[in-house]
């Protein structure tokens, strides 16, 4: 039976080629029941979010990964992270509807992908790719192939229930057999969804390389986790201003601030809206969350 909720990487021993598995269950029905998506929207969500988990693995950073996508199509914004830490966190807004035969670039209404890298205690890195190819994947590979310099592959499949994805990468360094990076893609592009999404790991690849010797290493449990607090959000609101928090205060007789990634609602009073721009800091606001 296949684990719920892992990432796991596996090398072939006798060619510089690595790859990664990741399958989303318990995870991804959290998110996908936040995101409100239906369709092809929830399907692009559920494939970015398995694209980043592999992402960060496969750049063996101490940090984070977010792919985003920002446009004027029927799904506007799609943003989504992964860490060193192995939890994960997205979002996606639909405003329209997504016609089948519709382009990725029509779809997002964009015609580039965002990829940033933050590594803990360096500045980030962000590369800006043309959002090219008919899927996810495509779009994925051909950053690779214009940012990194890497020959890499990506299958993704996403249904309600279950988000799987696979990687195969190149690496640098020359093999004794040099049909083995085609061979090897060849041998990955006949995986089905049904077989990405169900079967263990162990026996995904025996299906795909069993004439070929690989390396498992230990696998990773992934959870969704999201980093927002009554103190970051304090910290905004501070930002905006006293003038324009004490309009909408004034307003609405209440601040209300609610997390796009996990819809976590915080609500600030007049007292909490006045020690906040009294003390200069969140410090002293009460740590109820509503």
């Amino acid at each position: 039976m296949k684990n719920p909720d892992q990432s796991q990487r596996f090398l072939f021993e006798e060619h510089p080629i690595r790859g990664q598995t990741v399958s989303l269950d318990q995870t991804w029905l959290t998110i996908a029941q936040q995101s409100g998506l239906e369709g092809q929207g929830l399907v692009l969500l559920g494939q970015a979010l398995a694209a980043v988990v592999l992402l960060v693995d496969t750049l063996k950073i101490e940090g984070s990964v977010t792919l985003q996508i920002r446009g004027k199509g029927p799904l506007g914004l799609l943003v989504v992270e992964a860490n060193s830490k192995h939890t994960v966190r997205g979002i996606a807004r639909q405003e329209g509807t997504i016609g089948d035969q519709m382009t990725l670039q029509e779809i997002f209404g964009s015609d580039c992908l965002v990829i940033t890298i933050q590594t803990e205690g360096a500045e980030p890195h962000q590369g800006i790719v043309p959002l090219e190819g008919t899927n996810l994947s495509e779009a994925l590979e051909y950053y690779f192939e214009t940012s990194e310099q890497l020959s890499t592959r990506f299958w993704l499949a996403c249904d309600e229930k279950n988000v799987s994805g696979m990687l195969i990468q190149k690496l640098p360094g020359q093999s004794s057999d040099e049909d083995a990076w085609d061979r090897a893609v060849q041998l990955a592009a006949t995986v089905t969804n049904e077989e990405l999404q169900q079967l263990p790991i162990g026996d995904l690849l025996h299906r795909l390389y069993h004439q070929e010797t690989l390396r498992l290493f230990e696998p990773s449990s992934i959870a969704f986790y999201c980093s927002c607090s009554r103190e970051r959000t304090g910290n905004m609101l501070f930002s905006l201003g006293k003038n324009e928090v004490a309009e909408i205060l004034e307003q609405e007789g209440e601040v209300s601030v609610t997390c796009e990634f996990c819809n976590a609602r915080y609500g600030f009073d007049r007292i909490d809206v006045e020690q906040l721009f009294t003390n200069g800091e969140t410090a002293a606001l009460s740590t109820t969350t509503h």
